[in-house]
This record gives structure tokens, sequence and C-alpha cells, in this order.
């Protein structure tokens, strides 16, 4: 076995060598697995379904998510699952509300760890989201029909503005509750709403934010631009520079900041409890680090990991508390219980 970032994990189909959290499910596929699956299907074989394990059935990929191979069996139920919308009733919703102020209220060091579901608020499209979503924006971007062409996303984010949840992140977060915000999100809505870049780490960078690639220093702008190879055709104006400067962001498959990374991590293993909003918690290796704080604080209910979410995620048995409900109302809700005196305008 593997230790990660404080995390053991098996892999379900072989010995465990290499290992890591893997899949919508919870389901886990070291290096060589997802590797040996690949060369398997492409020759016609049939390897083992990531669900049940039972080998040589007919079945697909999951190319979106994971990228594991499911029996047509567990498919049917993989796929119908991984989309549904799950709502608390009023009652549930104001209890669930009611903990979680009362679990800010007693943390020592708070994180939010975001994902596109709270953007969607501000009319930028998820990814997930399914044909049937109750979400103003509609289905996720990956969930679209190829004949649909959707408005592109960085028409989306250069019209948005800060949803409801980043100013309530952001009331937080000034009022001094909230320590730092981990983002998966590139739309720059987080530092718009008025938290500064020091007190976020944007894993997959910003679309809106350059850097200089001979001195690292960084410029932002507020429109869209056409950047071949990830440059944006403009130089950096430091004193004796004049560096070419790329954008930040980073797009899937490609590698993470370091420093950034490790900021995040800092922050996850600092933090007693985090709030996991508008995530899927499965892209890795952003996925594991609300994994860590529920694991560092698995002994105290009051502590670890809160999810606000519509969709099941891998981490809602490992969560102390999993809220049904639209990320900008549950935070609404919350920073109103929260009051006035403690988070002001």
């Amino acid at each position: 076995m593997l230790r990660m970032a404080g995390i053991v994990a098996a892999c379900k189909q072989c010995c465990g060598e290499g290992c890591r959290y893997h899949g919508r499910h919870g389901q886990r596929s070291c290096l060589g697995c997802e590797e040996a699956s690949r060369i398997a299907i492409s020759k016609g074989h049939r390897p083992a379904c990531a669900q049940c394990g039972r080998r040589g059935q007919d079945g697909k990929v999951d190319e979106r998510q994971t990228r594991q191979f499911y029996c047509s069996a567990c498919w049917a139920g993989y796929e119908g699952d991984r989309l549904v919308e799950y709502f608390d009733s009023a009652a549930e919703l104001e209890a669930k509300c009611q903990r979680l102020a009362s679990m800010i209220r007693g943390a020592r060091h708070v994180i939010a760890f975001t994902g596109a579901g709270i953007s969607t608020g501000a009319g930028i499209a998820d990814f997930r989201s399914g044909m049937n979503t109750k979400l103003p924006t509609g289905p996720g971007l990956w969930e679209l029909p190829k004949s649909v062409k959707p408005e592109g996303i960085l028409e989306q984010c250069v019209r948005a503005k800060p949803g409801r949840t980043h100013i309530l992140l952001f009331r937080l977060w000034k009022a001094g509750i909230l320590k730092h915000v981990i983002s998966q999100n590139v739309d720059g809505l987080h530092r718009k709403s008025g938290i500064p870049g020091s007190a976020m780490s944007e894993l997959h960078g910003n679309i809106f934010v350059e850097r200089c690639t001979a001195c690292g220093w960084e410029y932002e702008r507020d429109f869209n631009t056409i950047c071949p190879g990830g440059f944006t055709g403009r130089n950096c104006e430091q004193r004796g520079c004049a560096g070419k400067l790329r954008h930040s962001g980073v797009g899937f498959g490609q590698d993470l900041e370091e420093h950034i990374v490790n900021k995040a991590w800092s922050e996850t293993e600092s933090a007693d409890l985090c709030l996991a909003l508008g995530s899927s918690i499965t892209v890795t290796p952003a996925s594991e680090m609300p994994v860590l704080v529920a694991k560092n604080h698995r002994r105290d209910s009051t502590k670890g990991l809160v999810i606000v979410n519509l969709q099941a995620t891998p981490c809602d048995q490992t969560a102390a508390l999993r809220v049904n409900g639209m990320v900008d109302d549950v935070m609404e809700r919350v920073v109103e219980i929260l009051g006035e005196q403690t988070v002001p305008h």
C-alpha cells in the first residue's frame, strides 16, 4: 500500500501496490490497474468491473470521471445514481443549517473547498449536472449531447459576477471566521468577491490571472483573450523583465502549480472544519483534501467535513454532516443564523 497525504488506500483490482482514491463511488484503483484496463479494453478484452469485480462482462469505460471499466449491469446503476439530485425537506434543511452554524462557531480553523456548483448561481454552468437538473444553468457541460454547442465557458466567466455563496464566503473571511478557500474553479469569482489571492489556493488556476514566465509576477485582467499555447500575447511590465505572460488556468491532465498545492495541503492539515461546497469531490488530488480533514477529526462529530451538494459524492459516508440543498440557500441561512454581529455586511 502507498500512503498519500495521510490516506491509505487499497486497490480493488490487485494487491494494492501504488494505490490512490479514485472514482464516483469511492472505488480505488492503482495506476498500474488503470493502465492495464486501458490496454485490455483496446484489445477487446474485458477487465474486472470496478464496481462488482466480475471479469469478462460487456460494459463500458467512464471517460468523464473515473476512467474505469464497468459491466453493463453496474454501469446502469452507476450512471443513473451519479446524476440524481437529492433535496432535504424544509425541516431537515433547517436543522442541518442550525447544526452547521453551531459547528462553525465552535471551529478554530475553517476552510472552504469549492467546486463548480457554487458558480451556477452566477450563471456559469457546471460540468456534471444531469439533463433533469433543478439548477437554473441547466445540464452540465459534460452531460450535453455532442450535437449541442453551449455558450463557451469563457464567455460565461467574463460576464459573471460573484454569486451569493461567493459573497457570503467573503463576509465569513472578512469576519475572521473563514481562514482559507481551496477552489477547483478557474472563473475568478472568489477574487472578484474580495477574497485576496493570499487567502486562496486556486488549484486549477485562474483564467483571468496572467503570470510572467520569467519573473513570476502576476497580472489580473477582466476580459477574455485568445491564448495560443497558453500565452496571452502580452509581456511583463516589471522593470528589466519583459517576459512573456501566460494564463494560469490548468486543464485536465496538466500538472498543478506545486506551491499552490503545497499551500492548500498546509491549510488542510491545519483545518478542523472543511466546508465542501458545490463539489462532486472526485477530481484528484484535490478530492483527497476534504477526505484528510474528515480523517483527522473522525472522532469528533462537531468537526471534520461538511458537504453541501445536490448529488452524492464518494465522501458522503465520511462527512460529519451532509446537506442536500442549493448551496446558495444553505449558506445564506447559515450566515443568517450566525447573525449580523458575527458576520457583518
